[in-house]
């Protein structure tokens, strides 16, 4: 399915991977629409909180959208309970009320960006065919959202597509995510603690994760379907963090150890993509060597 002229939604669109993906459906064609907190309006544009369900609602029926990407969340990794409240009331209540205010519009699909992180303890490679097992109150409230969006489509026979995104990166990430934060350390010659760097992970660059979420987009054939996208490759966080080094020059001191592992610490997050890559044809196009030298070189000091 070509995106011309189709009417697309995407929320949380002002967000990191959302403004890249907003320029890149843009430039397929596609007539954009953003549902952002933190945006500043326009016509395309609409300052909406996804928690307050009659704003989403006359939002959603006036855009009337043929295409749906929910990306909206609030991101947190913390093993804490105390944070749940707030944090289910974002992504399951928000994705709740986004998939309400669809219910009687034909929209062709719905494209849901879940996280790896819900596959906990299961052992690597993991597959979409493994049971969920959250560890944090962030990757439980993603396993809802997706036991509710498959659920609602089932019921109201609505078009979906589940992405369960690995660790991904690139240029100008916000601080709070790790690769952002070494780079920034090493730039402006400051130390850096760290864990042991015993654990590995999948990385993805940004633009494949981009060029995914377009294929999802371009897709009729598989519906109601989830998706891993991941390399189907790790790197410990160790070796990544003297890559990035090396790449960089830096005789900052990295101080491996400083911090503790995380309570249920997930060791071993390697993805299986052969779905992906069967159902959409997806091929990762940049190696972490090449993502790497394109965020350095293109991340603002």
């Amino acid at each position: 399915m070509r995106l011309q002229n189709q009417k697309i939604l995407v929320t949380g669109g002002n967000g990191y991977l959302g403004k890249f993906l907003v320029k890149k459906l843009q430039q397929e064609g596609g007539k954009v629409y953003i549902i952002d907190k933190n945006i500043t309006e326009n016509e395309q544009s609409f300052k909406v909180d996804i928690t307050h369900k009659d704003q989403v609602k006359t939002i959603v029926q006036q855009i009337r959208p043929d295409i749906v990407f929910h990306l909206a969340a609030l991101l947190n990794r913390e093993r804490n309970f105390d944070n749940f409240e707030r944090i289910d009331n974002v992504n399951y209540k928000g994705t709740f009320n986004l998939l309400m205010a669809l219910k009687d519009l034909p929209y062709k699909n719905f494209i849901f960006t879940s996280t790896s992180e819900i596959y906990g303890s299961n052992q690597a490679p993991f597959d979409e065919t493994q049971l969920p097992d959250p560890m944090s109150p962030y990757s439980l409230s993603k396993t809802n959202s997706e036991n509710l969006i498959r659920t609602f489509s089932k019921t109201y026979q609505k078009n979906y597509n589940i992405l369960r995104l690995f660790n991904f990166y690139g240029e100008n990430m916000p601080k709070q995510f790790f690769i952002p934060q070494l780079i920034d350390a090493l730039q402006n010659q400051k130390s850096f603690d760290m864990t042991l760097g015993e654990q590995t992970r999948d990385f993805l660059y940004i633009n494949d994760v981009v060029n995914a979420l377009v294929l999802l987009a371009q897709n009729d054939k598989f519906t109601q379907e989830t998706y891993n996208l991941c390399s189907n490759d790790t790197v410990s966080l160790k070796k990544l963090v003297q890559n990035i080094k090396k790449q960089l020059q830096s005789e900052c001191v990295i101080n491996f150890g400083a911090l503790p592992y995380r309570k249920n610490e997930v060791w071993n997050m390697l993805g299986n993509n052969t779905k992906i890559k069967k159902h959409l044809g997806f091929k990762v196009q940049y190696s972490l060597e090449e993502g790497l030298k394109k965020t350095i070189e293109n991340t603002n000091i």
